[in-house]
């Protein structure tokens, strides 16, 4: 007959094990820890190329590796001396000189108590009397009784003797007079019973391990945590709001979404986005919003329509690192955002890389360009590329990396200010040039940068461009001045200008 506590295993076992929990669980254990190795543990002390490079500079001489003799300034072998041996597994001894015999009655000055040997906390022998006393009384498991009955009779026993009775299921202990209950199973049924036992599913692991095998479980650690590492391949069918600090490690796997909305919606909060795996979705990636913050740091982007926005006052998109393709942009500002680009390589096969919207009170963008490169391409009919899109009353500022116009012109600036301190601007004549660029009807050049006032975008107020660096190129112009203004605001304080500008 089964025992209770038997029983309560056996419960237990069928639910968690049986469920392929406890498999999914060690499966994610191996995949996110290192096995132990005996008494090995881990080190960020690892062994290097430089470290393997001063093995191999040891020189192989009969059949074993010759060290440099050790020194006070060089770490390596040592000479065998006077009064020392080595045997053939280089095992080093005193020789001892069989003719040479010492009495310790020939030894003078010895100390006379352990305390002349140094030792000065020895136990006395009163100290050793009192610790065997005490242990005298330690428990001494002497075995099991059926009954009560049965541990009352025994004869003569000693202090510290323990007994089990079966029939209490409680252990007994005898104090040099009487039998102290020491107690036994507790009974639990009033806290839990078998019917209150939930498995757990692969969710409730990946929410423990913070690491994401389904869309549910993204969702999950997305609510209680501020982290999550990809451990397979998402699809998402639905948007994902953001409104906190939440970091996604793609880990080397996949996002894909085929929804025709913004993927990830930053509202008010910060994503950050890392780790070598990529994202590919059928709209935006993701849109910073009432604050929001999205941040790349490196991995692969691909949409099929804009990569990322930031809208409104505060919100701000940064480009760090990675790859980023889309069609129809790169990443836009509107309604008084930010965006930062400081490395990365973007493409983009339709239209422009960095952009802003020339809709009246859609301006007051500011856009950086710190380093990281943009191509611009096209494929429209009618159309041109071009690298960087400043539409209304913006700020772009340069401080390097390279844009490029492949089939366009470099940047294009209908309205605000920009200023370019460093970089690389190039334009690349294509089938299409020239061309259009956004909703104006005004075929443009392939030139490193246009100013183009006299578009009357509602940015043209206070319209400025100010080169004091960098490498600007084009094919009909470096820089080429579109503009109904008696004179132009352009200054140019330094670079180099190809064709030659002002133009001769």
């Amino acid at each position: 007959m089964k025992s209770e506590r038997k029983e309560k295993i056996e419960m237990f076992e069928d639910k968690y094990a049986n469920s392929g929990s406890i498999s999914y669980l060690w499966q994610k254990i191996n995949k996110l820890f290192v096995r132990k190795d005996g008494n090995k543990v881990l080190s960020d002390n690892n062994f290097s190329d430089a470290d393997k490079a001063k093995l191999n500079g040891i020189e192989e001489n009969a059949n074993h590796y010759e060290l440099p003799i050790a020194s006070a300034e060089t770490l390596g072998g040592i000479r065998i001396g006077k009064g020392l041996d080595i045997d053939e597994h280089g095992i080093v001894t005193t020789v001892v000189n069989p003719d040479i015999t010492m009495k310790w009655s020939q030894i003078t000055n010895t100390p006379s108590t352990l305390a002349g040997y140094g030792i000065t906390d020895a136990a006395t022998k009163e100290e050793l009397e009192e610790v065997e006393a005490k242990l005298s009384n330690v428990f001494k498991y002497k075995g099991s009784v059926e009954t009560y009955a049965d541990l009352e009779a025994i004869e003569d026993p000693e202090a510290g003797d323990v007994y089990n009775v079966v029939e209490t299921e409680k252990n007994y202990a005898w104090s040099g007079t009487a039998w102290d209950d020491l107690g036994g199973i507790v009974d639990l049924s009033n806290y839990w019973s078998k019917d209150d036992l939930i498995p757990l599913t692969r969710e409730d692991i990946d929410e423990i391990t913070g690491s994401a095998s389904t869309v549910e479980s993204f969702l999950k650690i997305l609510a209680e945590s501020n982290e999550v590492m990809l451990d397979e391949d998402l699809s998402f069918s639905a948007p994902v709001t953001i409104d906190k600090a939440f970091t996604i490690d793609l880990n080397g796997q996949e996002i894909k979404s085929v929804i025709n909305t913004p993927l990830f919606n930053v509202n008010g909060g910060t994503l950050t986005l890392k780790g070598d795996g990529s994202v590919d979705v059928l709209n935006r990636i993701g849109s910073a919003r009432n604050g929001g913050k999205i941040i790349i740091e490196d991995g692969s982007y691909v949409s099929g329509d804009i990569g990322f926005d930031a809208v409104g006052t505060g919100s701000k998109v940064t480009f760090n690192g990675g790859e980023l393709t889309a069609v129809e942009g790169g990443i836009g500002s509107f309604d008084g955002a930010e965006v930062v680009m400081n490395g990365g390589e973007m493409s983009i096969s339709d239209n422009f890389g960095l952009f802003t919207n020339g809709t009246a009170g859609r301006g007051n963008n500011t856009i950086t360009m710190n380093g990281g490169s943009i191509v611009g391409n096209i494929k429209s009919a009618g159309y041109e590329a071009c690298g960087v899109y400043i539409a209304n009353n913006d700020t772009f500022l340069m401080n390097g990396g390279s844009i490029t116009g492949n089939g366009g012109c470099g940047l294009l600036m209908r309205g605000g200010t920009v200023v370019i301190n460093d970089g690389t601007i190039t334009a690349i004549a294509g089938a299409n040039v020239p061309g259009w660029v956004g909703d104006n009807k005004t075929k443009m050049n392939a030139s490193g940068i246009i100013y183009h006032e006299s578009a009357n975008y509602p940015g043209k107020e206070g319209i400025n461009l100010t080169v004091a660096g960098g490498v600007i190129t084009g094919v009909d112009h470096s820089i080429e001045v579109l503009s109904n203004e008696a004179t132009p605001n352009v200054t140019v304080t330094g670079g180099v200008f190809s064709p030659a500008y002002p133009e001769e």
